[in-house]
């Protein structure tokens, strides 16, 4: 019966014409959240590393400590701090059942501040997730609730705005009304040809600049001879706005063989856990290795289920098996209606030579909408169903390392680039381990020539078992090393009273820092943590006493290698 289900649903997802429901949002119902004129650094939707971006960024001129403000009326119903992530974020929740979002927030107003700081010292941490309910904090339209900040995972100051409605899908905030000056229409650079008969997994596929002629893009050449009954096509396109030289997201895109329309794609909502599908959406290879280049695909793989897409025949794949020229015509939009157009005439021709075969070989082969385990005396790997895009031709290959800080062989996992978008449970043998060492010894995860990541695991019967959602190399280490705790701009006996703050490096050698915790004379004190730059900020009581004064540090790792740092100085 099960099989008979996911038969129905791959008829449905490949060969159905879904047309979207009509939704109305409420227009100028909320305000611009700062005090800035309205320009964006990013927008919603655009593919990002490992997901669709969830919101607009906003600029704010490149600084921090401009004011932020109420969207709308409503109550203050979370308050989340962190050292990654959206860093300090506030969310309101507004009667017309909407939430708004602000990320990256340098600090909050005054009677929201107050509250978080209860919390803070009433749990002695630093990290905090708090949901109020309708009574604790209201506010109105154009109230102050913080100033913008580069606070979490933030590339630099701005402010993250999102609207999310009852269920927690992310919207588009541009479908309610937030109108920024846009009259530049979406640019197109370059098109992505791909076999999907029996080249589909021979050939890299062919790549075509394109031109602009008399407002349309096309390619060189009246006709484009594939060697392949059938197509999927993607497109480097990016979108540019007024009063900003960043490039943007595109809004839609359409593909249409003659008059059929075959595929659309449109970013008005998602939900969180489609975020991930970016690595499906996007030639994610291209993205990776040039340059976070986006190619959006005009076709959707067996294992997208996004909800981005409507009007779906046979999943956007150009059928060209009848040898005929094929007129075709895609339609890229931004959220402003500005439309570029890509006009090309293709054929299917077994003559043709423009998908180049590779060599092609591979260990096994993994299906998509099963589990699929792989595994030999030194790894085991456990796929969930649905954890791949479509089918993969698995690579495997081991080697042994001469290396004394590796404690197993090499494992290269198929290749870094092979899109994973969940979770799957991976086990590794360990070599010539100090049993009295197993507790530190974690899996890493090491992509080119980048450093290695941590991905923990735990030790039984011989093995080390974790979790990861990439494809790549893989191998075990030992962390016993405690974190490192470096003074920035105290030192012993120095005088801080006109520094106002005392600053520290907080940073870890291999499984990354878990917890800390800080002390000034003995007594739990607050100190803000940021990930990226590896920070710890004390802001120091101006009413602290005359005199010396200790201050210490307590940082323990996620292999629970645990370091002390005190040191004395002046007020």
């Amino acid at each position: 019966m099960n099989a008979l289900i996911l038969y129905i649903f791959f008829l449905w997802h490949s060969f159905a014409k879904v047309e979207p429901e009509p939704v109305s949002y409420p227009q100028n119902y909320f305000a611009s959240p700062t005090d800035l004129p309205l320009s964006l650094s990013g927008n919603f939707g655009e593919p990002r590393r490992l997901h669709f971006h969830t919101g607009m960024d906003i600029r704010t001129n490149g600084e921090e400590g401009h004011k932020v403000l109420a969207a709308a009326g409503g109550y203050v119903s979370r308050i989340n701090v962190s050292g990654s992530g959206y860093g300090n974020a506030l969310y309101i929740t507004h009667p017309n059942g909407f939430n708004t979002v602000y990320g990256h927030l340098q600090r909050f107003s005054p009677i929201i501040m107050d509250r978080l700081r209860k919390e803070q010292y009433k749990k002695e941490s630093f990290s905090v997730d708090i949901n109020l309910s309708p009574k604790d904090i209201t506010v109105k339209q154009g109230d102050l609730i913080a100033w913008s900040g580069n606070t979490g995972g933030s590339g630099g100051p701005h402010l993250h705005f999102e609207i999310r409605d009852s269920l927690e899908q992310i919207i588009n905030p541009a479908l309610f009304g937030y109108h920024l000056k846009d009259e530049m229409k979406p640019v197109v650079q370059y098109l992505k040809f791909y076999p999907l008969g029996d080249l589909k997994y021979k050939s890299d596929g062919y790549r075509s600049k394109v031109f602009s002629s008399e407002g349309v893009y096309r390619i060189t050449g009246d006709v484009i001879s594939l060697n392949s009954a059938e197509v999927g096509i993607s497109v480097n396109t990016y979108d540019r706005m007024n009063n900003t030289e960043n490039h943007v997201g595109i809004y839609s895109m359409k593909l249409y063989d003659g008059k059929s329309l075959l595929y659309e794609f449109r970013m008005d909502k998602f939900s969180f856990d489609e975020k991930r599908y970016v690595l499906s959406h996007t030639d994610y290879p291209i993205f990776m290795n040039e340059g976070r280049k986006t190619f959006h695909k005009c076709f959707v793989e067996p294992g997208n289920q996004c909800k981005i897409y409507s009007s779906l025949v046979k999943g956007g794949v150009l059928n060209l098996s009848d040898k005929k020229v094929h007129p075709i015509k895609i339609e890229v939009s931004d959220v402003a209606g500005n439309i570029s157009i890509i006009e090309m005439n293709v054929k299917y021709d077994e003559s043709s030579t423009l998908f180049k075969e590779k060599n092609f070989s591979y260990t096994t082969r993994f299906d998509y909408d099963h589990e699929n385990e792989f595994s030999n005396q030194d790894i085991q790997l456990k796929i969930p169903a649905h954890c791949l895009f479509d089918q993969v031709y698995f690579n495997y290959t081991v080697s042994t390392s001469t290396d004394t800080n590796i404690f197993s062989k090499i494992h290269q996992v198929d290749k870094s680039t092979t899109q994973v978008f969940n979770w799957f449970n991976i086990s590794i043998k360990t070599e010539n381990l100090n049993p009295a060492l197993a507790d530190k010894a974690l899996i890493v995860y090491k992509d080119g020539a980048n450093p290695v990541a941590p991905r923990g695991g735990k030790y039984a019967n011989g093995y080390i078992s974790s979790k990861s959602r990439e494809f790549g190399t893989y191998f075990i280490r030992i962390d016993n090393t405690p974190p490192r705790i470096t003074p920035l701009n105290v030192s012993t006996g120095k005088n801080m009273r006109v520094y106002k703050k005392l600053l520290f490096r907080l940073t870890d050698n291999l499984s990354g820092v878990e917890d800390f915790d800080t002390y000034l004379d003995e007594k739990w004190t607050l100190t803000e943590y940021d990930a990226k730059s590896s920070t710890l900020t004390h802001t120091l009581n101006q009413n602290l006493s005359v005199g010396n004064h200790t201050f210490k540090v307590v940082a323990t790792d996620e292999r629970k290698n645990k370091t002390e740092f005190s040191i004395k100085f002046k007020m």
